[in-house]
């Protein structure tokens, strides 16, 4: 009886396995956003967005700081189903922010780094694109090697499937206290780099 028994429940708990699937969704859009940058009849000029093979967050420039913003289109999750997780994860290779659209080796301090929900349809309409309160959280230690950076997303992406929240994407930044004009922050693989395997990628774990 005890052997029957424990036969049923590791049945059950591989039929409860197998009905778990997931999907690895690259984003429909990407950029580098600016923030800060005042700039009167010339902003599109010097306020300029990134939207090339890297994501960047943090200062670094003495006239803005950069966040970043991603849509996952979550059509690939079928209708009716349950999420049970779903992470945003970003490659850090250990290149930051430098001024004029350039780039340079971090110095080793550690990151700290706020998700947002983002409320503006179309980011083009606007100067700095409206973002809600902070729902993820995610970190790198001092001297870190390159690494993906995951933040958990599973209340969003479980919204956006279920039609209960408008999905306009995420927003990435330093988080409150961290972010500054002088402080610099990590350039993150786009989904226009050449290097595929370290593009961003939304990783949705769904019960259909």
């Amino acid at each position: 009886m005890i052997a029957l028994a424990c036969a049923a429940l590791t049945f059950a708990g591989a039929a409860h396995a197998a009905e778990t699937r997931s999907v690895a969704l690259t984003p429909a859009e990407d950029v580098s956003l600016p923030y800060w940058c005042d700039w009167g009849y010339d902003w599109a000029e010097r306020c300029y967005r990134l939207d090339g093979a890297w994501l960047g967050v943090g200062g670094g420039e003495p006239d803005k700081v950069w966040r970043s913003a991603l849509r996952f289109s979550t059509s690939a999750v079928p209708s009716g189903a349950t999420v049970v997780t779903a992470e945003l994860s970003l490659w850090y290779d250990g290149t930051c922010v430098a001024p004029r659209r350039r780039s340079k080796p971090c110095d080793g301090r550690g990151f700290d780094f706020g998700l947002h929900p983002i409320f503006t349809p179309r980011w083009s309409t606007e100067r700095e694109v409206e973002y809600g309160p902070q729902v993820g959280f995610a970190s790198l230690d001092a001297l870190a090697p390159p690494q993906w950076v995951v933040w958990d997303v599973t209340d969003l992406a479980a919204e956006w499937s279920s039609g209960g929240l408008q999905n306009n994407g995420v927003l990435v930044k330093l988080v409150d206290g961290e972010e500054d004009f002088a402080v610099s922050g990590p350039l993150f693989a786009s989904s226009r780099s050449a290097n595929t395997a370290t593009r961003p990628k939304l990783t949705v774990w769904y019960v259909p």
